[in-house]
């Protein structure tokens, strides 16, 4: 090996900042940090603004566990990644979890039961067409702040991010404990 091609791990070592690498359980601490503040908010402009912080999270609490499944294990003889299907079964209990072939660290996930589902529609519709639009359907806010913009239409937003940050816990939990 020639002096440029020569690893000093000892210099790496006294390189690394161990404080700036998120904790395993980051994303969901992320989505509890949004579902905690949005829970108290009564301004809708503010609201809206955490529940669209809110549903980035919990899009890529998904996406990160699906990418982190696919390359949790290493093979010690050969170095490769391999799956942890365990893991991946317990995120397609809830999300469609997909790599694609020709770029195999890319991994997509996509709604598959009725919670998120919703959870992709409204983060999809938000990041990609238009902000949220988000109704006071009462006085008794938060819990009265409703997805859309048409009065009996619309779907309360708090059980809807509360339902789906009990999923996000418990898929957090089955993979890592």
């Amino acid at each position: 090996m020639s002096s440029a091609e020569t690893f000093d791990l000892n210099d790496w070592l006294s390189r690394l900042d161990l404080g700036a690498v998120p904790d395993l359980d980051d994303k969901v601490k992320e989505c509890e940090f949004f579902f905690d503040s949005l829970s108290s908010e009564t301004d809708r402009n503010k609201f809206r603004w955490l529940v669209s912080a809110f549903l980035n999270a919990a899009y890529s609490f998904f996406e990160s566990t699906a990418l982190t499944s696919y390359f949790r294990y290493t093979d010690p003889e050969s170095g490769e990644p391999y799956e942890d299907q365990e893991g991946l079964a317990v995120l397609r209990r809830h999300v469609k979890v997909t790599q694609n072939p020709n770029k195999p660290k890319f991994v997509n996930t996509e709604g598959l039961t009725l919670i998120t589902k919703q959870l992709y529609e409204f983060r999809k519709k938000s990041t990609h067409h238009f902000p949220l639009s988000i109704m006071a359907t009462g006085s008794a806010l938060p819990e009265d702040f409703h997805f859309g913009s048409m009065r009996g239409e619309g779907v309360p937003v708090m059980p809807l991010c509360s339902e789906a940050l009990a999923v996000i816990r418990t898929v957090y939990a089955e993979i890592n404990n």
